[in-house]
């Protein structure tokens, strides 16, 4: 008998009706600056919150590094707070402008490993992302 059970799909439904595993991080970024998020699992939520104190703080959102360049992005004013239903295995935070900007992320986890999930790109037919 074989001990190499399947595992969790990107379309397994129930492990995106169960309660999500908490990852929590927070930083400061810089101007120019990009941090990337490898998530050990699939995402059920991302959230993320600008805690910049000067009203040019601008922080940018990207689920591929070419995000930025190519427009697919999101970006946050300084006091303001996303929250997005989507799975991911990768985020990517860019300081559109400001100095030492602050922010948080809290993400929720699936139980669906990164190696089953696809790979979001434009050149794997998701335009959209980067």
């Amino acid at each position: 008998m074989s001990l190499n059970w399947p595992s969790n799909g990107e379309h397994f439904v129930p492990a995106y009706q169960i309660s999500a595993l908490p990852y929590l991080s927070s930083s400061v970024i810089t101007e120019g600056d990009v941090h990337r998020y490898d998530f050990p699992l699939v995402t059920i939520f991302i959230d993320v919150a600008n805690k910049g104190t000067v009203g040019t703080d601008k922080i940018a959102l990207a689920f591929t590094q070419n995000g930025f360049e190519s427009g697919n992005y999101v970006t946050l004013d300084q006091g303001d707070t996303v929250h997005h239903n989507v799975r991911c295995s990768a985020l990517f935070v860019s300081c559109s402008a400001g100095t030492d900007v602050p922010y948080q992320l809290f993400c929720g986890l699936s139980t669906i490993p990164v190696r089953n999930f696809l790979t979001l790109s434009g050149s794997n037919g998701h335009p959209g992302v980067g």
